[in-house]
């Protein structure tokens, strides 16, 4: 409907043109626009959030591109006049911004967008589109002085055929993108609906209530919730050894299967749960057997859209909300219970005052002497793929602020990449799957496949992507890094995932039996690693930290068992550093980046060390300077 984010997967190599098509710009028509009201105002959390991810990232998904779907008989004239209405309608698609250290959002009264026509020789849709994606995205957008979106179109022997449009993400998200584009095809298929309406909330307006007593309350609560799972979470979920190999790109893995699409709709028939929430327990379930882990964090996106006032709002609202998992029930059907419970509550805690989160995330680091890197996470698009209709629930948005949307203070960025793919499978097409008989969940299973991309630059180690849910599951499976986690792991995740779904499409299962349903197995860490603080620490690298970090002639750390864990001891002899406050400000000042190592929670200075100086036993008897948790 309208302009559809399109954005599913990126180019094969991002930023290389793929289109051999010929435009020839034949017209350049000037969108003029009178809004209601221009003015200036302080930026939205959602504004700063995208800028900050926007400079410190440059990322793909920086833009949000899709195609205008034209209603029939549409012309040049309709699409001006379409575009006309729209940008008067939403301030965001007329503001700029400006301003130095303290920028502020200016909403221009009066405007004009370009509109460039293009002539081509009869060229495939797909390929038109392409081509003009790849020209509205030639150049950044200079945001001081340009209107955030773009757009073009084409025509054959005159006759309108294509058009597309290119938003920066600091005005729109992906919901705002689905609005426009139902409001566009509306616009241009019917004169009588060529008026900008009743008022509407814009980005001025959220950026009052944002700094009302009221929306100070809200975004304090949830910074107040992050800090609550953020001292207690694993910091990293996806803590596999360092790879001997430098790191050699990120690749992703696409399962596209007609027996998870089958699979659904017998599952939250039983249970009453959303087919999101069923594939993202399944998840849950294969990373809790493959990482040893009960409890971590799955940062997902949420729309931010449950308010009626924000259900037609146009702005960057989608953000990262952090989902603390609890994989450890008994049954599958308890799991997808948890998580839908997490994923509403988390929901709800998912605007943030990214400022005040960052400074308590340094907070926490310091603290627990652990570095928060959002390495594994889950983004749902499937809501627009799917054709349904966005409802405001959480899963409801393909921009990351890993990404996409993926904004934790400054420990992540926005991954939500935007771009067309060449010669990926046609999506199935079809309503959701109405079969009684679960034995032909199982029969589907040998037309399953997985199909292979090479993937621009990601934070996480590991992203879920899912992407559509009727006629086939479509789950992707990005990787940082190949050689940390290879493509016969993807694929053996994406399969488990797979195999759970069509076990609990015949029935409720013990979550004990995830092993012998997938086979898959704990990871074999070895015996250098030991569970501190909630996390999977390689030893290795907790001295690996030290020995980088500080300049002692001497210095070994050691994990001493504490309760059902353990705690890490450093013994330092010499150097610079005299008291544990400098050695632990030094340490976690190198934290970042280190997934799998940790600070230590108690620092020993000692005048001499002892003949052997791998002997923790020895280390004991000692003379001690000063010693401290250096907190």
């Amino acid at each position: 409907m309208g302009i559809r984010p399109i954005d599913l997967f990126p180019p094969p190599v991002v930023g290389q043109r793929t289109s051999t098509v010929e435009l020839r710009r034949v017209d350049r028509r000037y969108v003029k626009v009178t809004g209601v009201r221009g003015g200036e105002g302080p930026l939205t959390v959602g504004h700063l959030a995208m800028l900050k991810w926007i400079r410190e990232e440059k990322p793909y998904g920086r833009w949000a591109a899709a195609p205008l779907e034209l209603p029939d008989g549409a012309g040049v004239d309709d699409v001006v006049a379409a575009l006309g209405v729209l940008v008067a309608r939403h301030e965001g698609l007329r503001t700029q911004f400006t301003g130095g250290g303290v920028p502020v959002q200016r909403v221009l009264q009066t405007c004009e967008l370009p509109l460039d026509v293009y002539e081509h020789d009869g060229a495939d849709p797909a390929a038109l589109i392409e081509e003009l994606f790849h020209r509205l995205r030639d150049g950044e957008f200079d945001l001081a002085e340009e209107l955030p979106l773009r757009a073009a179109v084409a025509v054959h022997d005159g006759v309108l055929t294509t058009g597309a449009v290119v938003y920066s993400h600091v005005v729109v998200d992906l919901m705002s993108a689905e609005l426009l584009g139902r409001q566009f095809t509306e616009l241009a298929a019917d004169p009588a609906r060529r008026n900008v309406g009743p008022p509407l909330h814009q980005p001025l307006d959220q950026a009052t209530y944002e700094r009302s007593p009221a929306g100070q309350r809200r975004l304090d609560t949830a910074v107040e919730y992050w800090g609550r799972h953020l001292r207690q979470l694993p910091q990293c979920t996806w803590a596999t050894p360092r790879s001997a190999q430098p790191a050699a790109g990120a690749t992703s893995g696409w399962l596209w299967s007609r027996a998870g699409a089958l699979a659904l709709p017998h599952i939250t028939a039983r249970i009453g749960a959303s087919e999101s929430m069923a594939v993202l327990a399944a998840i849950c379930a294969v990373l809790a057997r493959r990482t040893g882990l009960p409890r971590f964090p799955l940062p997902t996106l949420a729309s931010n859209r449950t308010e009626r006032r924000l259900r037609g709002y146009i702005g960057p609202l989608a953000a990262d909300s952090l989902v603390p998992i609890d994989a450890s029930a008994d049954t599958y059907d308890e799991q997808v219970r948890r998580v839908g419970t997490a994923v509403l509550r988390a929901g709800r805690q998912a605007m943030v005052d990214d400022a005040k989160r960052a400074r308590l995330i340094d907070r926490i680091h310091h603290e627990r002497g652990s570095w928060f890197g959002r390495d594994t996470t889950f983004n749902d698009a499937s809501t627009f793929n799917d054709a349904n209709t966005p409802d405001g629930n959480t899963f409801n948005d393909a921009s990351t602020l890993d990404g996409n949307a993926e904004t934790l203070g400054n420990a992540s960025t926005l991954d939500g990449n935007v771009g067309t793919s060449s010669g990926s499978p046609d999506p199935a097409a079809g309503e959701p799957a109405s079969s009684t008989d679960p034995a032909e969940v199982r029969r589907a299973l040998p037309e399953s496949r997985v199909w292979w991309q090479d993937w621009p630059p990601i934070s996480p180690l590991l992203a879920f992507r899912l992407m559509q849910k009727r006629g086939e599951l479509v789950l992707g499976a990005i990787g940082h890094d190949r050689n940390r986690i290879p493509p016969a792991e993807i694929e053996s995740l994406l399969r488990g995932i797979e195999q759970v779904l069509v076990a609990a499409a015949e029935g409720n299962f013990a979550l004990s039996r995830v092993g012998e349903l997938t086979g898959i197995e704990p990871m074999d860490r070895g015996d250098g690693w030991r569970l501190v603080d909630s996390s999977w620490v390689e030893l290795a690298e907790a001295q690996r930290l030290l020995d980088e970090t500080l300049d002692a002639s001497v210095k070994r750390v050691f994990a001493v068992p504490e309760d059902n864990g353990f705690r890490l001891v450093a013994y330092l002899v010499g150097g610079s550093v005299r008291t544990p406050e400098q050695a632990h400000a030094a340490c976690v000042a190198a934290m970042p980046g280190r997934r799998t190592a940790m600070t230590p929670h108690r620092y020993v200075i000692c005048a001499d060390p002892p003949a052997d100086p791998s002997d923790p036993q020895a280390w004991a008897h000692q003379p001690v300077l000063t010693a401290g948790d250096g907190r």
